[in-house]
């Protein structure tokens, strides 16, 4: 009982103890309290004026009119001209339109050429036999095939203060439009074998010269800038001005082709179209001493090559091999359209001149079949992979022609009803831009070469995706001479005159017939090869992450600096290296970083190699 009276004591004694502490502490407690409050208050005071203030700075932008985003857009593109506008971009409005008018004077001399030397206008103009079109192009293709190798062992092998590619690009261009006005300058006094002998000595150095500078300038996408949206974006509207250029000069010649027609000068049209064209388009290309080339810095890449040492390492390239087998298998899907001139002015009117007349007012459509793919190739590739776009344009390439071939030319009635059916299908087959996006997709090509390699290679790439399969569309082109030499139809038997037999006019029925089909097989399967295709967005930042890597580790410091914050990374590329990225590291021993990598980065503008001011070596 006693001990109980204790314990209760001893308790209650103890909670009188903690009630005094607590009571002691209170009032502490409560003037901390108080001191604190005054700075909270003070603080959330001194952040509301920040708040408010930033709130208020946020509210114009949200509700900007259209008229002021107009009178900020002077001053946006006055820096533009001097700058580019985001850190991770490399290019000024003043390069880019440089690039652009460097392409529209490429396109002006290749344009005149190509609408002459093909396997089958050679014959037609010259006026020689069917067959010697497609072995004078294919003589020029077996050509520039065994000079290619040689000539990109030059490329790789060069290293000048204005970059590796356009001295050659300054070089060619007056060869080549000097041998563009021969070309269109055809003699009329020489009999057969003259004719012959002349086609094949001006044509075929003509046709291996056209290739050479054409594929050197479709290098220079990759160079100006590594950022792979970047060249997208500057290259899609330079597409829309290389395909302005052919569509503007078939208006042209239309007109003038059916007035010499009129009075038995048909040549003279392309001797005028020959001369104003290599001219213009000679002034042009000189824009291109505007334009620097940019690539990342890697040691590897700025070694020697050989050519059986290039040609062993390009072999090893998968993405290159699968894309140009697409492209030989899809080369025939335009068969049809060596011929379109022709067919038009046959089908398009009851006579030959308003027939051509049409024809060269449609190819405004037709030409333009391009411009909407071109205007949103920078949105496909931000929303798609290059292999998504690629078999959707061969695709719609083979429903076009398919069609065509199924109903048949003769079904459809000549005059308005033809002109308007075979311009409609013929624009739906030819809706793509596979000539822009293919310098694009070399792009990433060689990058991935240089990861794998060290090496970019892009000389021996285009042999690959250009030259070789140049080759085989020209074999295609023979067997298809062949083709209309054993059904009779001569392309020579339509050039200069006024009117053809029914006879004829069915013979070149036929042809085109068995010519969609020809076309629109080619068409699938290329769609069905790029399923193989596996370089998708994904992979090649991956690729891009290594170079930077690489370049960092070899001591170029600042070359392999991140993007700036503000990048944005499309959602579908994972910016983890994962499993493909540790196979690209291990192909190329890893060194170990630099001690002496600063803190703070130059801008990434600096994780180039521009060609070195002039006085540098």
């Amino acid at each position: 009982m006693g001990t109980d009276e204790q314990q209760t004591t001893d308790i209650a004694g103890l909670d009188e103890a903690q009630t005094a502490e607590a009571a002691a502490e209170l009032p502490a407690k409560t003037a901390e309290a108080a001191a604190e409050q005054p700075a909270k208050t003070a603080e959330a005071a001194a952040e509301l004026p920040a708040k408010t203030a930033e709130a208020a700075a946020e509210l114009p932008a949200k509700k900007a009119s259209l008229g002021d985003k107009i009178k900020k857009l002077p001053p946006l593109i006055k820096r533009f001209w001097k700058e580019p506008l985001k850190k991770d971009r490399y290019l000024n409005l003043k390069e880019v339109l440089s690039l652009g008018g460097a392409a529209m004077g490429v396109s002006t001399i290749v344009c005149i050429v190509s609408s002459l030397l093909t396997a089958s206008q050679i014959s037609e103009v010259y006026g020689i036999d069917v067959v010697h079109g497609p072995y004078i192009c294919l003589a020029a293709s077996l050509l520039g095939l065994i000079i290619q190798p040689f000539f990109s062992k030059l490329l790789q092998n060069t290293h000048t203060k204005f970059g590796r590619y356009k001295p050659y690009i300054f070089l060619m261009a007056p060869i080549f439009a000097g041998l563009a006005v021969a070309a269109t300058w055809q003699p009329q006094t020489l009999d057969d074998n003259a004719r012959v002998i002349y086609a094949y000595c001006i044509c075929i150095p003509t046709l291996v010269m056209w290739n050479l500078f054409n594929n050197t300038f479709q290098m220079m996408p990759g160079v100006v800038t590594p950022n792979q949206q970047e060249r997208t974006d500057a290259w899609a509207p330079i597409g829309l001005l290389v395909g302005f250029a052919p569509t503007i000069m078939n208006v042209i010649i239309g007109p003038i082709r059916s007035h010499f027609l009129s009075i038995g000068q048909e040549y003279m049209a392309y001797r005028y179209m020959g001369l104003i064209c290599s001219v213009v388009g000679l002034l042009l290309v000189m824009l291109l001493i505007k334009v620097k080339e940019r690539v990342i810095v890697t040691n590897a890449n700025n070694e020697s090559v050989g050519v059986l040492e290039g040609l062993k390492m390009v072999l090893k390239n998968k993405p290159l091999l699968i894309f140009t087998l697409a492209l030989i298998l899809g080369c025939m899907r335009t068969t049809i359209e060596i011929d379109a001139q022709i067919m038009g002015k046959l089908r398009y009117a009851s006579d030959i001149e308003t027939g051509l007349t049409v024809f060269s007012s449609l190819t405004l459509i037709t030409g333009f079949a391009v411009t909407p793919n071109m205007i949103l190739l920078p949105l496909l590739t931000r929303k798609l992979n290059n292999r998504t776009i690629v078999m959707f344009w061969a695709f719609v390439n083979f429903l076009g022609y398919i069609i065509l071939g199924i109903v048949g030319v003769q079904n459809i009635p000549q005059g308005t009803v033809s002109a308007v059916v075979l311009t409609l299908l013929r624009y739906i087959a030819l809706f793509n831009g596979i000539t822009s996006l293919q310098p694009l997709m070399l792009s990433e090509i060689s990058d991935y070469q240089q990861v794998m390699t060290g090496k970019r290679l892009e000389g021996f790439v285009q042999m690959f995706a250009y030259t070789l399969v140049l080759v085989f569309t020209n074999i295609g082109y023979v067997v298809m001479a062949y083709v209309k030499q054993a059904m009779g139809y001569q392309p020579a038997n339509y050039f200069n005159v006024t009117t053809v037999s029914d006879e004829l006019m069915n013979t070149a029925i036929n042809y085109y017939n068995l010519a969609f089909y020809v076309s629109a097989i080619s068409a699938a399967l290329m769609c069905i090869t790029m399923l193989f295709y596996k370089l998708d967005k994904k992979k090649h930042a991956e690729i891009v992450e290594e170079l930077r890597r690489r370049s960092l580790s070899e001591g170029h410091d600042e070359l392999a600096v991140e993007p700036a914050a503000e990048t944005e990374i499309p959602a579908s590329v994972d910016t983890d290296a994962g499993e493909y990225q540790q196979q690209m590291a291990s192909a190329v021993p890893e060194q170990p970083v630099q001690d002496a990598v600063p803190d703070d980065h130059a801008p990434v503008q600096d994780a180039v190699q521009e060609a070195p001011k002039d006085g540098e070596e």
